[in-house]
């Protein structure tokens, strides 16, 4: 990471300046700079996650547009999958190593979903096709996808209850959201009620929850 960059984001603008936010593992500091100014914390954290950002001599006052700088990390982040299979061939990544090979493959389909790539389609159906049948996760990456796509039934199909793709099905489907969305909101007032230290996170479920209610009302 360049020497200059002394600032970072961390997933919500509540813990952006918090050390609180280092005691999650799932937060990744995004360097606060020009290059990454334009990129939402899920999207930059995909790549950072998989490669730090000082080892690149990406320029951090890059003035590029957005879409440039996507397709950037996106051919880093091939490069260095690429690399990785190339040193473990014939044996593949995935059996090499399960934790690695899920990482690269999950934030690949972010990057190339964020550039409306149909590469985005097989990468995820990769991702749920390899993973680790406990693991849920992918399958409700592929719902996500699949409603950015249009596919209402064969996304909740892939990842029941998501909040988005039930809202495509009906009175019935509505009613169930419904008291999803009611469930969430509970839980969300109760992050700083009960204490600990998940209160840093309030206010960005909050956002997220109404943001869910909001898109209920269209239909």
């Amino acid at each position: 990471m360049a020497a200059a960059d002394t600032s970072f984001r961390y997933s919500t603008d509540a813990v952006a300046s918090s050390e609180t936010a280092r005691v999650f593992p799932w937060e990744q500091p995004i360097p606060v700079n020009t290059f990454w100014g334009s990129f939402d914390y899920p999207t930059a954290r995909a790549f950072l996650d998989n490669i730090p950002d000082g080892a690149l001599g990406l320029d951090p006052a890059s003035t590029a547009d957005h879409t440039t700088k996507l397709q950037i990390i996106l051919r880093l982040l091939r490069q260095r999958i690429t690399m990785e299979e190339t040193v473990l061939s014939p044996q593949p990544l995935h059996d090499a190593d399960y934790h690695l090979w899920y990482q690269r493959t999950q934030s690949l389909y972010i990057l190339e979903n964020a550039l409306d790539l149909p590469e985005a389609g097989q990468t995820i159906q990769k991702l749920v096709a390899g993973a680790v049948e406990s693991d849920v996760r992918p399958k409700h990456l592929l719902g996500e996808y699949l409603v950015k796509t249009g596919n209402y039934k064969e996304a909740e199909e892939a990842a029941r209850p998501v909040a988005a793709a039930a809202l495509g099905e009906g009175e019935t489907k509505r009613a169930e959201t419904e008291g999803l969305l009611s469930e969430v909101r509970e839980i969300v007032e109760g992050l700083e009620r009960d204490g600990g230290d998940f209160g840093v996170y309030q206010q960005e479920e909050r956002k997220l929850t109404a943001e869910l209610l909001a898109a209920l009302e269209k239909y």
